[in-house]
């Protein structure tokens, strides 16, 4: 397992820190998001006291995937699992599980899936880029239409039911489902066995 080794020198700890109170909650464990918290955590003269996360697997470096599993995501590889266990952020940040599903400017407290409230005094939205189940355009193929012909469906989503085998990898848990799936249903050898997978971006 990775570890961390944290020194603090006598002139850090007789030095004095400005407390931040404010409430300040971020959603989404995208790399944005991550890099906000690390840079308030390591702030050298003030002290966050009330970080929040907010995010459907919680933090980041859990599944620890290998080089192989990783190749699933699309990633800027910004972090990966030694730099999530070095900044512990799980020390410092209050994380909370699931998803938000509205915002009351008002009030100032968000809402998650559960019908739980969050109180804020400052929101970070960092939900990062997300991949969406593609939409059928509901072309006649045998019309042969070019590009310029199909009717554009940016603004569609897909609302039926998806195939068992249709992953949208947007972050770890998802390619650990997909490749959970795969060893589970795909190829097998001969002999009974499970084949190798080579995974590629």
């Amino acid at each position: 397992m990775s570890f961390a080794l944290n020194h603090t020198n006598r002139k850090l700890t007789l030095e004095p820190k400005i407390t931040v109170n404010a409430r300040i909650v971020v959603v989404g464990a995208s790399s944005v998001g991550i890099s906000f918290l690390e840079t308030l955590v390591f702030c050298s003269h003030l002290k966050f006291n009330n970080l929040t996360l907010i995010s459907t697997h919680g933090l980041p470096g859990k599944k620890l995937l290998d080089t192989e599993q990783r190749k699933f995501l699309a990633s800027d590889h910004c972090f990966n699992d030694k730099d999530y266990a070095l900044m512990s952020l799980c020390s410092w940040v209050n994380v909370v599980v699931g998803r938000m599903t509205g915002i009351d400017r008002a009030t100032k407290h968000v809402v998650l899936s559960t019908d739980e409230i969050v109180l804020y005094d400052h929101l970070i939205l960092c939900t990062g880029q997300q991949y969406q189940v593609p939409c059928p355009t509901g072309v006649d193929i045998s019309q042969h239409l070019t590009g310029r012909k199909v009717p554009n469906s940016s603004q569609r989503r897909y609302t039926g039911k998806v195939p068992c085998n249709h992953f949208t990898l947007n972050e770890e848990e998802d390619c650990f489902k997909a490749l959970t799936w795969i060893r589970n249903n795909f190829i097998t050898t001969e002999d009974g066995g499970r084949a190798s997978v080579l995974f590629c971006r």
